[in-house]
């Protein structure tokens, strides 16, 4: 069940005692609470205007604004008169109002104690995530590393929890005005986002992701913004139908959505396994969400088709934490988790349940397979993965940004540098005295562990003794994934008599067409994974009985 709220508001930078939890004593009693205007607004987004002329304070959160006057009992909200419990008083140059007006005006779940300030409902995990950055911006990491449950809490500290946040609106700005606020609930986490203008030209966003009990679980930042995606013509929600269902269990349960065919079953079904990144259920990037083509288009030919968020997205930090956290915890484990729990679904064939993976997660597709230890994997996909190890893609495709950038007659000193700090970790990468167990001490990249278990990873060495039908997908016009990888899965695999090959001229990276060579800018438009793609899944697919 999704319930969205959608604000424009601004905050301030005033400190405010920790949140605590409203009890149920507190919320009977708040009738005739009078509270402190600013510094109880301030705490859940707002911002406020003083008029000293007209002894008035402007409270403005998101589509609302409240207006109250000294010695008045009539507030305005949103231009409507309100009468509230009490007039509005100046106190030791403070605004006093009731508790009431804030909670009915703002719909908002708070308490007021004099000595504590602020408490917010559990439940009202809009206004807690709005507080949580509030603490943040205002320096006072102590009272939100509080806010988290135990399992976060084991895995960092208030220290770190200021490197995080530090970091991150070094890079990507300063939060200053709220401009985006929206609650989304999924059966692991119940999700707060929220976006702030910053001095940069794009706003600043962050999820608060909270646990049932109202505490937080994990953060995801920077959350860009969304881009101008168009479902695809062959999108028909009368061939299909979705629903929410959980990948895994306990602390690593992922929510996913199960797209299924109309009609009675059972079905063939795929798993869709994520590129690199931190991405979600329909790998969005830009204004493509592939995944989401993939999952509507093969459920419209009778293919169901489950997708996922990614761990490293609804688990950001308890992932990126976990010192031996490897491809296995990214995205081995979660695909075959969703291998099984495809299995109890009573309209899918368990017998017919295949794997299909994008880039990084094609790249994996051997893994996958070679760790299905009850074999119960009907076919694998490959779509858009390198042949080649993944550190030898990033120096191919840093060499390709310098050359655009010398072509563009641009700077290029920054990206020389860094492609010399990369071949130098590269020689440490591929140095065999070096392993996961035997970290070189100049090594700069974090989750090192990630790097050496990854690293030297031919998947088609992997693949080549295996017996599952294979398929493999490749766009030539793919900048991140250039088509002549197809050439080196053909090669690796030469003996091999069940894989079937596919080269399309147009498609870049995210399977879309683009008549242009590609640079990536282009995934900032509108653009759908081709129907002949979906065609070609699905007749491969059908054939494997």
């Amino acid at each position: 069940m999704k319930k969205t709220f959608k604000l424009l508001a601004a905050t301030s930078l005033l400190a405010v005692t920790l949140a605590q939890p409203l009890q149920a004593a507190e919320k009977e009693s708040t009738a005739n609470t009078l509270v402190p205007l600013r510094q109880a607004v301030e705490s859940i987004g707002a911002s406020v205007e003083w008029d000293s002329k007209l002894m008035q304070a402007k409270v403005t959160r998101g589509s609302v604004q409240l207006i109250v006057t000294i010695g008045d009992q009539t507030a305005s909200v949103n231009h409507t008169q309100v009468k509230m419990n009490e007039k509005a008083i100046l106190e030791n140059e403070k605004t006093i109002i009731p508790l009431t007006t804030i909670q009915e005006a703002f719909h908002v779940k708070i308490a007021w104690n004099d000595k504590e300030g602020i408490a917010i409902d559990s439940e009202d995990t809009p206004t807690l995530g709005s507080h949580f950055v509030h603490l943040l911006q205002t320096g006072q990491f102590e009272d939100a590393f509080a806010m988290m449950n135990k399992n976060l809490q084991q895995i960092m500290n208030p220290a770190f929890l200021q490197q995080y946040w530090q970091g991150n609106t070094a890079v990507y700005g300063i939060p200053d005005k709220l401009m985006m606020l929206e609650q989304e609930s999924n059966p692991v986490h119940n999700n707060v986002s929220l976006g702030y203008a910053t001095a940069q030209s794009l706003p600043f966003g962050i999820i608060v992701r909270f646990d049932s009990e109202g505490k937080i679980d994990d953060l995801f930042m920077p959350l860009t913004p969304a881009g101008n995606y168009q479902k695809p013509s062959y999108d028909n929600p009368d061939q299909y139908t979705e629903k929410e269902i959980v990948i895994g269990h306990g602390a690593k349960a992922l929510p996913a959505t199960l797209t299924l065919p109309k009609g009675e079953g059972p079905f063939p079904a795929v798993v869709l396994v994520h590129g690199s990144g931190p991405n979600d259920r329909d790998e969005t990037i830009g204004s493509y969400k592939t995944f989401r083509d993939l999952a509507v288009g093969l459920a419209a030919q009778n293919i169901a088709v489950v997708r996922y968020e990614k761990q490293t997205r609804e688990h950001t930090l308890q992932s990126g934490l976990n010192p031996s956290f490897t491809v296995k915890e990214e995205t081995i484990d979660d695909s075959l988790a969703a291998v099984k729990a495809l299995q109890g679904e009573q309209l899918i064939d368990a017998k017919r349940i295949f794997v299909l993976g994008h880039s990084q997660g094609g790249m994996l597709i051997p893994r996958i397979v070679d760790q299905d230890s009850e074999q119960t994997i009907a076919g694998s996909i490959i779509m858009a993965a390198p042949a080649t190890p993944f550190e030898d893609v990033l120096l191919t495709q840093y060499k390709d940004i310098l050359e655009r950038t010398k072509q563009a007659g641009q700077p290029t000193e920054g990206i020389e540098q860094q492609i010399a700090m990369w071949e130098q970790q590269m020689k440490l990468l591929k140095d065999p005295q070096y392993s996961v167990t035997n970290i070189p001490k100049d090594f700069m990249m974090s989750n090192p562990v990630w790097w050496f278990d990854f690293s030297n990873y031919y998947g088609g060495e992997v693949a080549k003794k295996q017996e599952v039908p294979l398929l493999i997908l490749q766009g030539d016009n793919d900048f991140q994934s250039k088509g002549e990888n197809l050439q080196g899965w053909k090669d690796a695999l030469n003996e091999r008599k069940d894989v079937a090959y596919k080269l399309y001229p147009k498609l870049n990276h995210g399977f879309v067409e683009y008549d242009k060579p590609s640079t990536g800018e282009e995934y900032a438009l509108p653009g759908n994974v081709p129907s002949y793609v979906i065609d070609d899944i699905s007749e491969w697919l059908k054939k494997q009985q």
